[in-house]
């Protein structure tokens, strides 16, 4: 399972969010070293205001982790900030409205004209998600 989190401090460091969220899915060690694959950190810049955000995505092993981990996080402050925690879900044919000739409703439509993240007014900016910092003490 893929987790979103939304608006994390900016300082955030791969290392930082995988262990915020390995203590959550799992009081044993061991359990958290297995459950908790991959962690990425990215920062996502809007072209027309310059505005930054940053985002985690984490991938846990099992869907009943990612579930532990939602309920145990969301709403939660990491490192002073308030985080949003969700499963991310990835469009593909079989859930992309766009794609499967599906109607879209008309308001779907609107929000997507007045949507900023469509389009070329958003860009990853840097992504942190290779570099590995030492936690310091």
């Amino acid at each position: 399972m893929l987790l979103f989190f939304r608006n994390i401090p900016a300082p955030t460091r791969p290392n930082e969010l995988y262990f915020y969220v390995a203590m959550a899915v799992s009081e044993d060690l061991i359990a958290q070293a297995e459950q908790v694959i991959t962690v990425d950190v990215m920062v996502i810049r809007d072209r027309r205001t310059n505005q930054l955000e940053h985002h985690g995505l984490v991938s846990v092993s099992s869907d009943e982790a990612g579930i532990r981990a939602i309920k145990n996080l969301n709403g939660l402050l990491f490192n002073g900030c308030e985080v949003l925690v969700r499963c991310y879900k990835q469009r593909d044919v079989k859930n992309d409205r766009r794609r499967n000739g599906l109607p879209v409703p008309q308001d779907i439509i609107d929000k997507r004209i007045q949507d900023r993240r469509r389009g070329d007014s958003v860009e990853i900016y840097v992504d942190f998600s290779n570099v590995f910092y030492p936690i310091t003490l």
